[in-house]
């Protein structure tokens, strides 16, 4: 239901507390596990309280927060997890655990969102204050909290109530600017605004995005597009997919929203087709080289479980085919549609860049318990790695060596600074390589939203020749509005290609 990479070769997964066949210790059963995406061996975490449907992120000092939940559950011995927080301090020797605080947040929060700040902190926005299929105004939540807090009441969000009912897990992008600019982009049902969080005031309110909702059990997909140091770290948001009835039965939409916010006085939403393949729930991945790829979800139907004790989906017509989306091409050349799978990915199935280029596929559970035959469509548990094109380019790959001096790659995040000089050294077989470089964000993902999902593209200067390979100077962004502090993984490209493996770094101010 929830993942995020939380190492080079780990990935936190977070699920429903359900009838697994995995126990911990205590006889509970097992709701999340560290796995290994090296040799696939898994770790078993603790938690105590229900993370059903929860949001999450990373905070500047590198702590991952899971925040929210579901309702107590007695027969498994899991406490309610709406008002909880939970705090991870990711490790590579496997010793790291959760901690936890059943009454960290200041309300119920069930389909919120949680977003990294420039400051460091997160901000929680939204959700409902129990379990519903569709929100209303007497379970909604138009509120936002910071984490660590910093009021003993949460904050109002009216845009919250004016955006019902489709408004759960409401669609959020830091905005890049100036170091002292603190805006986000926050869209919900079929509207979208700019809004200051530091003094809690609307800076504009964007026009409508013609189409469907795109929120949940709606549910489309989102991205800030790439923010390009040679663009002058343009903002671009893309949404694509939905679906305009909460029906079961109705077609999913085949559009896109995109809309450029470097002037927001002029911004507009421009529509293109969804690559011709209409989807609900979604999940849009930003890869190695920027590109876009959209893959999982449906073509019939909305998010959520089984109707009629499992006898009749809320979702059919699985979409196996994954698209690539390259927001350099001009509207109508920008979707490819790639290699597809066999396995239906629908409510509850994530995606995620991993460091190898690749992405790491899993989940899908359409019913309300694990329910793995007899129905149309059982839990999956299976993981898929997918190999886009970049992988296939015969172009010769780096291998990272050094950054900054340091040759401890991967033992740990390498600190890095904003508006700095980091000094890169690679291995590359190529004598004439062509070196891009972008630091990634790769999110926390649950229900088609990639919370805080981000690329940057970073200046490459002073490549000369070493050894085997070759040094260059990799010019970080200038502050925490392009790329937020804490851990994000930078991949240096030639031609193309990515790196045999992205460096874990944790950026951070001088």
């Amino acid at each position: 239901m929830h993942i995020v990479v939380t190492a080079p070769n780990k990935i936190v997964i977070i699920d429903k507390v359900q009838n697994n066949t995995m126990f911990l210790p205590d006889g509970r059963p097992v709701s999340t596990l560290e796995y290994d995406l090296t040799d696939g061996s898994k770790r078993y975490l603790t938690l105590h309280s229900n993370t059903f449907c929860s949001s999450g992120g990373f905070m500047g000092n590198g702590t991952l927060v899971s925040t929210g939940g579901a309702e107590e559950i007695k027969d498994e011995k899991y406490k309610a997890g709406f008002t909880s927080i939970r705090f991870l301090e990711p490790c590579q020797d496997g010793t790291c655990e959760w901690r936890e605080n059943l009454t960290g947040m200041l309300t119920h929060r069930w389909y919120s969102t949680t977003t990294s700040l420039s400051d460091g902190r997160l901000i929680v926005i939204g959700g409902s204050k129990k379990s519903i299929a569709v929100n209303s105004k007497g379970s909604n939540n138009p509120t936002y909290e910071f984490i660590p807090r910093d009021d003993p009441k949460p904050k109002s969000f009216p845009f919250l109530v004016d955006t019902l009912p489709f408004n759960l897990y409401p669609i959020v992008h830091l905005m890049p600017g100036l170091k002292n600019q603190t805006f986000l982009f926050v869209f919900a049902n079929t509207d979208s605004i700019i809004f200051d969080w530091n003094s809690g005031e609307i800076i504009k309110k964007l026009p409508r995005l013609e189409g469907p909702p795109r929120n949940y059990p709606l549910t489309g997909s989102s991205v800030m597009l790439p923010l390009r140091h040679d663009d002058n770290y343009r903002p671009q948001v893309l949404i694509c997919g939905g679906n305009d009835k909460n029906d079961i039965k109705n077609p999913a939409s085949n559009t896109c929203g995109r809309i450029d916010l470097s002037d927001l006085d002029k911004a507009e939403w421009v529509t293109e087709d969804f690559g011709g393949l209409p989807r609900v729930m979604p999940d849009g991945v930003i890869l190695a080289d920027g590109k876009i790829m959209f893959l999982n979800g449906a073509g019939i139907g909305t998010a959520g479980y089984s109707a009629k004790k499992n006898q009749e989906v809320k979702a059919d017509n699985p979409v196996f085919t994954p698209l690539l989306y390259d927001d350099q091409q001009p509207k109508g050349n920008r979707f490819q549609k790639l290699d597809p799978s066999t396995i239906p990915r629908l409510y509850h199935s994530v995606a995620t860049l991993i460091p190898n280029g690749k992405v790491f596929i899993t989940g899908s559970s359409p019913q309300s318990s694990i329910i793995l035959e007899g129905v149309k469509f059982p839990t999956d548990f299976r993981i898929e790695l997918f190999s886009p094109p970049y992988l296939s380019l015969n172009q010769a790959r780096a291998n990272i060596k050094s950054v900054n001096g340091s040759e401890k790659i991967n033992q740990g995040p390498i600190e890095v600074f904003y508006n700095n000089i980091m000094e890169v050294t690679v291995d590359i077989t190529d004598n004439q390589p062509e070196f891009t470089a972008a630091i990634v964000h790769y999110g926390f993902i649950t229900h088609s939203v990639h919370m805080s999902q981000r690329y940057v593209t970073c200046q490459v200067q002073n490549v000369t020749s070493k050894d085997n390979g070759f040094t260059m100077q990799v010019v970080m962004p200038p502050n925490g509005n392009m790329m937020p502090p804490g851990p994000v993984y930078l991949y240096i490209n030639n031609k193309g290609a990515p790196c045999e493996s992205a460096v874990h770094l944790h950026i951070k101010d001088i």
